[in-house]
C-alpha cells in the first residue's frame, strides 16, 4: 500500500538505497519516482546500474510500457526472440506482453534509465531482505 506523502520536491539519487529487485543479479536500482514515495499514480522512474557480468532474467509484464535509455555501458538486450547490443543514446521501448531482459555484457557498469507506466506491476522491493528475512531453515547450525 503506498504511503501518503504530502510533500512535492526534488529526489535526488544519493538520498536513496541501491535496491536490486527480485529476479536481478548484480543489478541494482534507485526508485527515483513511484507511487511509494511520491504523488505520482502511474509513473516509476529509476535510475539502474548493471555491473559487467549483471542481468534481469527473461520477464514479461501484461499492461506495463516501459522506456529504457542506456546512459553508459554497453550490454544485451532481449526483445522476443530477437537480441540487440545496446550503447549510450539508444532508447527502447516494450510494449506490454514481450519477453524481454538485459545483461551487462559490457566491460564497464551499464548505466541506465527505465520509465515505467502504469507502475502497478514493478517490483519495489528489494530481494535481499527475502535473504535477510526469510534465511534457508533447512540448514544445520553452525553451517
Amino acid at each position: 500500500m503506498p504511503k501518503e506523502v504530502d510533500e512535492v520536491r526534488p529526489v535526488r539519487a544519493e538520498e536513496l538505497v541501491w535496491v536490486e529487485p527480485p529476479q536481478h543479479h548484480e543489478a541494482y536500482s534507485k526508485l527515483l519516482v513511484n507511487p511509494d514515495n511520491s504523488r505520482t499514480r502511474y509513473f516509476d522512474f529509476r535510475l539502474s546500474l548493471y555491473q559487467p557480468r549483471g542481468y534481469a532474467e527473461n520477464h514479461v509484464h501484461e499492461e506495463a510500457e516501459h522506456v529504457y535509455y542506456i546512459l553508459k555501458g554497453r550490454g544485451l538486450m532481449r526483445l522476443g526472440e530477437r537480441q540487440y547490443v545496446v550503447e549510450p543514446h539508444t532508447a527502447i521501448f516494450i510494449p506490454p506482453g514481450v519477453v524481454h531482459s538485459l545483461a551487462n555484457t559490457g566491460l564497464e557498469d551499464l548505466l541506465f534509465i527505465v520509465v515505467t507506466v502504469p507502475a502497478g506491476e514493478l517490483e519495489r522491493r528489494d530481494r535481499r531482505e527475502d535473504e535477510i528475512n526469510h534465511p534457508d531453515e533447512s540448514a544445520s547450525p553452525g553451517v
